[in-house]
């Protein structure tokens, strides 16, 4: 028979495999990389709608003052740019409201700049839209 290990061994082997047991939390834990809180994916969504938005703005601002084509501007999807503007918007709205609840100076600073940005997209977005309707090709039928 093999003796018993002392005491002092037996609890240290104990808390090894409680640190252990820990690790393991749960089957989810491999598959969930990252996890933001809500201020953050909020900026994070606005930010990516404000660069996709300001991509078709641009493609648009380029055809109407430059190649003045107007058949490759987005002229059949202004209702769908611009309810993606105003929850660009709204995104960038609830990550400052959320920023500013929580006293982070860096997130309260680039929140506040998605929101201006977003607002300031806007607006040349209807602006743009409200002086190409003349050149729009529409059949009511």
């Amino acid at each position: 028979m093999e003796p018993s290990p002392p005491a002092f061994l037996l609890t240290q082997f104990q808390t090894a495999a409680n640190r252990q047991m820990a690790a393991m939390r749960s089957w989810k834990d491999p598959f969930v990389t990252f996890t933001f809180p809500k201020k953050v994916i909020f900026i994070i969504l606005s930010i990516l709608f404000l660069l996709t938005l300001g991509a078709f703005l641009s493609n648009d601002l380029f055809h109407f003052f430059f190649s003045q084509n107007g058949d490759l501007m987005s002229f059949r999807f202004t209702i769908v740019l611009l309810f993606s503007h105003v929850t660009s918007f709204y995104w960038a709205l609830l990550a400052t409201i959320y920023t500013l609840q929580a006293d982070d100076n860096v997130l309260v600073w680039v929140a506040l700049t998605s929101l201006a940005c977003n607002f300031i997209s806007f607006l040349i977005r209807f602006c743009l839209d409200f002086l190409t309707i003349s050149y729009r090709k529409e059949e009511y039928k």
